[in-house]
């Protein structure tokens, strides 16, 4: 397996993987013990990482078009940042059923 060159797509891919865990991590303790303090948490941790995110992943595409030749590893560390947003989705999905909002 190729290692990952760039240290922004390294950054983007550990963000990814913070943000999925605690993402998910408040769905379940929010399925455990549902109170208003979870959900307080989980869109205080929500409306920064877009903006991060947003953030983050256009600086991988500006890195992947100024370094066309990795354009490979660049793709795949979008698409991974993109396939939070279903996931993000998707807690949000099941916290709102859970409470009966």
């Amino acid at each position: 397996m190729k290692t990952i060159i760039y240290p922004i797509n390294r950054f983007a891919l550990k963000l990814t993987v913070f943000s999925l865990c605690f993402g998910i991590l408040q769905v379940i303790i929010y399925a455990i013990y549902p109170n208003d303090t979870s959900i307080y948490i989980g869109l205080l941790h929500l409306y920064p990482t877009i903006a991060i995110h947003t953030i983050v992943l256009l600086i991988v595409l500006v890195n992947g078009i100024k370094n066309y030749k990795d354009i490979g590893e660049h793709f795949l560390v979008i698409l991974t940042m993109l396939a939070n947003i279903p996931v993000a989705l998707g807690c949000f999905y099941a916290v709102i059923t859970l409470s009966d909002l």
